[in-house]
């Protein structure tokens, strides 16, 4: 039997974590954090993520991506790109634009899920 591939989702208002465990989660383990209230409650997960989905609906989840970004996981930002753009000052992120419609949404994490 094939593995569960291990995905972190942070998503503070859940409608694409549920997403994505509805679309994707027979095939991958999605550990799901909507607030990183403490410095350990990320600090105390598991290091072995295969990657993260980052959902930035503002500017406000800053805080938060920053605290992920110090692990050096593989970072996917999900976001409207307008957010992103104000974020995105190297390049190097990864990008899915939460604005697509479903179907283009699906195929974008296929994507990274499968790649």
């Amino acid at each position: 039997m094939m593995e569960l591939k291990q995905v972190l989702v942070y998503d503070n208002q859940h409608g694409f974590s549920r997403f994505l465990k509805k679309e994707f989660g027979k095939k991958n383990d999605f550990k799901v954090y909507k607030k990183f209230n403490l410095i350990n409650d990320f600090d105390t997960t598991k290091i072995d993520y295969s990657f993260v989905f980052f959902i930035m609906y503002t500017e406000n989840d800053l805080s938060d991506f920053i605290t992920i970004d110090k692990k050096q996981l593989p970072i996917v930002v999900c976001s409207l790109k307008r957010i992103f753009n104000k974020i995105d000052t190297n390049s190097e992120l990864r990008f899915i634009d939460i604005s697509k419609p479903k179907k283009e949404l699906i195929h974008d994490f296929q994507f990274f899920l499968y790649e």
